[in-house]
């Protein structure tokens, strides 16, 4: 039922539909950051049972044809859900835009969107901010040799990890990522510049403790944690010796299949424990939520999002590291459960 005491808006609700840009042809792993079936449709019906007047903007190029004919003259605010689909940059174009024409919205500003849509630049803030993150090497977009032997401090030991340093939603993380010696570091990184031609790599000291992804609802100083989800790594034995410990088939950390509700025999599945805050009692929880909230709060976010967090061992005191700051999707909020796995 509608909210009978909720103030009537104009809303404009901007995303990209996933199911359009696979019908025009574009791979699953093309549209890896769009929203999943239904939950545009489940926004747009959550803003009308306040009693909002919603009209669906489906992406950029809808946005800027609904602007030219000053279509926007009727909205009170855009809730952004836009991904964006081309470029570096196409997190914060939806933001420019409407900062452009001076229309309020939701979610990050285009400044901050910029930052930390680039892992790269979102770490050198951090790391000027005192704010635990992994050290890092950058392979450059446009480095013909694949092989960097003479790596900084910090990444002169193996297990290493690769990762796209624009991209988000596990696109480019399969088992080849992390990486144990040269060779694998070689491959690693001939791989990722192959699936995706162009784009940086990052190299970090593999993180071997506890994951986190801290659910973030606020802004400023009024910013709070509102839940928090243990990502739980299974082990796939298909192909590999059930007491080899060192086999790659053990998952430690998430692929783009394991965190897919279709892995089954084919790949290891990821699971999670999701914590409601008012009944946590783990020192690295708490060490979690504080550290992705100083995050939160230095990058300017706003409104709602998610801080990946990956704690560097298993060590009763070891730091939790800021691996991603996510903006424009909509933070997970846990049930209310007891604190078990």
């Amino acid at each position: 039922m509608p909210h009978s005491d909720m103030p009537s808006i104009s809303i404009a609700l901007v995303a990209e539909r996933r199911s359009d840009y696979l019908n025009d042809g574009y791979s699953e792993d093309e549209c890896a950051a769009f929203p999943h079936n239904g939950e545009i449709e489940q926004v747009l019906a959550a803003l009308q049972s306040l009693n909002h007047r919603v009209t669906l903007v489906l992406g950029i190029h809808s946005l800027a044809q609904q602007l030219a004919a000053s279509k926007h003259r009727d909205w009170d605010l855009v809730f952004n859900m836009s991904q964006g689909f081309c470029g570096k940059s196409r997190e914060f174009q939806v933001p420019a835009l409407l900062e452009a024409y001076q229309i309020p919205f939701t979610f990050a500003d285009a400044a901050t969107m910029a930052l930390c849509q680039d892992k790269t630049h979102t770490k050198v803030m951090l790391k000027h901010l005192n704010i635990p993150t992994a050290p890092f090497y950058v392979v450059a977009a446009d480095s013909l040799d694949a092989s960097y032997p003479n790596l900084p401090t910090g990444l002169t030991s193996y297990p290493l990890f690769a990762k796209l340093a624009t991209e988000g939603s596990s696109k480019g993380i399969g088992n080849f990522n992390k990486i144990n010696n040269p060779t694998e570091l070689d491959e690693a990184l001939r791989e990722l510049k192959t699936r995706y031609p162009g784009q940086p790599i990052i190299l970090e000291p593999f993180l071997s403790g506890r994951e986190f992804t801290v659910s973030i609802l606020g802004t400023g100083q009024d910013s709070r944690v509102i839940g928090i989800r243990e990502h739980i790594w299974g082990r796939h034995l298909k192909d590999c010796d059930s007491n080899e410990t060192d086999c790659h088939c053990i998952l430690d950390f998430a692929t783009k299949e394991s965190k897919s509700n279709n892995a089954s025999d084919n790949g290891a599945r990821l699971s999670a424990c999701d914590y409601e805050m008012a009944t946590v009692e783990d020192s690295q929880i708490n060490a979690a939520c504080k550290v992705a909230l100083d995050a939160w709060k230095s990058l300017l976010c706003r409104d709602a999002g998610r801080v990946d967090i990956r704690f560097d061992n298993d060590d009763p005191n070891s730091v939790p590291n800021i691996l991603e700051v996510t903006l424009c999707h909509l933070p997970f909020v846990p049930p209310a459960i007891q604190l078990t796995t």
